[in-house]
């Protein structure tokens, strides 16, 4: 299932209406492929709200989040989705004015959702508000929040009017790991994903081999100088640095490398990759959270595709 594209009328998922021969990264130019919500009238009322949906049973049942469609919202028009994952124990209402996506850098065209996790008792970390993350990540394994992406985006698809060709992801701490993750178990859905202040890379290692991603998004992680919550690192930046080796090696990268206007010196970009593959190694007196800069430079990125 990871690899299918969006199929209207299915509470599928995400990016691929259309023809199938869409790829993460398309030029902008290109003609928006519009979803079967075209041409509907909104279903939700404009700004926040919390929905509740009776999703599959391998997405979890029924589950929510919190959807923010502008007022500017047009039918007729391919609108950007962003999904965006909100770290432990936090729900999508309270993600959504963390990143302040909608605040950052307005710009019509853009519809914004916060899933919300669930709470599970993980073994050896004890009941927690967190994500699975695919079938590597003992003990968040599981595949249940891969497939309520899937659906989700698949419903939104129905509802509104989406540019499957341009779906994409941030997430911090834990929802960073979980944005990493869509980005390469649903890499052929998504177009790219902001992973902030995520984990080391351990849900895509396989006891045997190497993780199968379903194609790949482009990627820019950050990572703070000096993460407190990631104490076990022999080094600072230590799991920034595991994340960008796995990224660099998926995409084919070279060992060149330049630096971006964004973050004054802190982040780069990589040379010669498949797919762009960015990295910003943010201040130590940010600490776990995103750095100032990040919801900004993250939609000015996204928009790009």
């Amino acid at each position: 299932m990871v690899g299918e594209r969006f199929i209207p009328l299915l509470v599928v998922l995400v990016t691929g209406c259309g023809d199938g021969t869409s790829s993460p990264g398309a030029l902008p130019d290109v003609e928006p492929n519009g979803s079967p919500g075209c041409g509907l009238d909104r279903a939700h009322a404009p700004g926040g709200v919390q929905v509740t949906h009776p999703f599959s049973a391998l997405a979890g049942g029924q589950r929510s989040f919190f959807l923010s469609v502008p007022e500017s919202y047009d039918p007729s028009v391919p609108q950007r989705l962003i999904v965006g994952y909100a770290g432990t124990n936090w729900l999508g209402e309270q993600i959504a004015p963390y990143f302040s996506f909608e605040s950052a850098s307005p710009q019509a065209g853009e519809i914004y959702v916060y899933p919300d996790l669930q709470w599970h008792e993980f073994d050896g970390w004890g009941n927690l508000g967190g994500w699975l993350l695919g079938p590597h990540a003992s003990p968040a394994d599981g595949m249940a929040d891969i497939e309520f992406t899937r659906e989700l985006v698949g419903l939104l698809g129905n509802q509104y009017c989406i540019d499957t060709e341009r779906v994409f992801a941030a997430g911090h701490s834990w929802g960073g790991d979980m944005a990493a993750v869509v980005g390469c178990f649903l890499g052929d859905l998504f177009t790219a994903v902001a992973p902030a202040a995520a984990n080391r890379p351990y849900w895509f290692e396989p006891e045997q081999g190497d993780v199968e991603c379903s194609s790949s998004a482009a990627v820019w992680a950050f990572f703070g100088q000096n993460d407190p919550h990631f104490s076990q690192e022999t080094y600072p930046g230590q799991f920034g640095d595991e994340q960008v080796t796995f990224w660099k090696a998926l995409h084919d990268c070279d060992d060149s490398e330049s630096e971006l206007e964004a973050g004054a010196g802190e982040c780069v970009q990589y040379g010669g990759c498949s797919d762009d593959t960015r990295y910003c190694f943010y201040s130590p007196e940010t600490g776990h959270q995103i750095p100032s800069y990040f919801s900004t430079v993250v939609l000015e990125w996204f928009r790009q595709f």
